[in-house]
């Protein structure tokens, strides 16, 4: 079997017009099988519970520019002016909290002095403002309309978004970059929905995980509840975050991130971990490196379909997807590459589009939970 159930996973990735389609090997792996599982089941199969949730792409291709002044659609002046927007929308609508004094710009972002302090802070009112997955704080339920709950997800997603675009540009790696396939949004387009849901980790999903590092193109589970990992926390030298707020992977929802850094390997991790200062760290507050329940490596569900890209590197292949700004399918195709109708949806729409949907939505009805058509 050349991947799960003799399926491909593919993107069509676009750059206006013109597309690009990538497929992966899904391997066996438990963790493997409840993501394809939920995936389906969540957004793209048939009488799924989502009807069809829009793929979020305003906070989809991140890292993608590898120089501060290569053109981007999403560049760095239009994240923080979603930001500023976001931070306005909380401070004065929003009674009773204390006010973001942060204000953005592309010149206090590339100011090494004040960038990682500025986003530990601004996540860190994220965090405050939202709770987690399970227990959701009394400001997002007692206090907000689905504006500001919008506006509270922005200050978490442009925040990722601009540390991407950072890193991306100030990398040592040869290449750096991730796709986030991800549904967190309002039904903007009017449709009517209903939430997706939130499957538990078992014992043999979290066994899955492995200190080795991951590969160009691998396919890994997204971050399904709310705060960081260890791991970011150590590598954003968080000291705001509250320990409530600091967990493992522990949900699926069906949500993927495709790894675009590379060129990677599959090399272990400890001894670079241990030069870091990660391994004592963890060890200082009582964590075990190697327990799979901390999640210090990956767990890998996938890997591009080389066989189908005989004399391509993956430096070509980079080079290709990061030219596009959007992506406009996703799914399973069979072994002859006919995507297969009843696993696979399209998104023929545009961040822009997205967006001014949005904005629109809520200065109609702060109360919204879609657009009325």
């Amino acid at each position: 079997m050349f991947s799960l159930d003799d399926e491909r996973f593919f993107v069509e990735y676009a750059n206006g017009d013109e597309t690009f389609t990538m497929y992966w090997n899904v391997n066996d792996k438990h963790i493997s099988q409840f993501w394809k599982k939920s995936l389906l089941s969540n957004y793209i199969g048939e009488n799924n519970h989502t009807n069809y949730a829009p793929l979020d792409k305003r906070y989809m291709n991140k890292g993608f520019p590898n120089t501060i002044s290569q053109p981007w659609s999403r560049d760095i002046q239009q994240i923080c002016n979603e930001l500023n927007s976001s931070i306005e929308i909380l401070n004065t609508r929003l009674v009773d909290y204390p006010t973001i004094t942060q204000h953005f710009t592309p010149e206090r972002v590339w100011d090494e002095k004040v960038f990682r302090d500025d986003f530990n802070q601004i996540h860190h009112h994220f965090e405050k403002l939202s709770g987690q997955t399970w227990s959701m704080s009394d400001w997002y339920k007692d206090h907000m309309d689905n504006h500001m709950r919008w506006a509270t997800h922005c200050l978490n997603n442009a925040c990722h978004e601009i540390e991407s675009y950072v890193e991306g540009v100030t990398t040592k790696e040869e290449s750096f970059g991730w796709t986030g396939i991800s549904f967190n949004t309002f039904s903007w387009d009017g449709v009517e929905r209903k939430q997706h849901i939130l499957y538990d980790y078992e014992d043999k999903h979290i066994n899955d995980w492995k200190t080795t590092g991951k590969e160009w193109g691998s396919l890994v589970p997204y971050y399904s509840q709310l705060g960081k990992t260890l791991r970011e926390v150590f590598h954003d030298g968080d000291e705001y975050i509250d320990d409530d707020n600091i967990s493992q992977h522990c949900l699926m929802t069906g949500e993927i991130q495709i790894c675009l850094t590379g060129p990677g390997g599959e090399d272990d991790l400890y001894n670079a971990d241990k030069g870091s200062g990660f391994v004592k760290w963890l060890e200082d507050r009582g964590f075990d490196y190697n327990d799979p329940r901390v999640g210090a490596g990956d767990a890998v569900m996938g890997n591009p379909a080389w066989e189908l890209f005989p004399d391509i590197t993956w430096q070509a292949l980079d080079d290709i997807i990061k030219k596009c700004d959007n992506i406009t399918a996703i799914g399973f195709v069979d072994k002859n590459l006919n995507v297969i109708p009843s696993k696979s949806t399209r998104y023929d729409y545009t961040w822009q589009d997205q967006y001014k949907a949005e904005q629109k939505m809520f200065n109609i009805n702060p109360e919204a939970r879609r657009l009325e058509l």
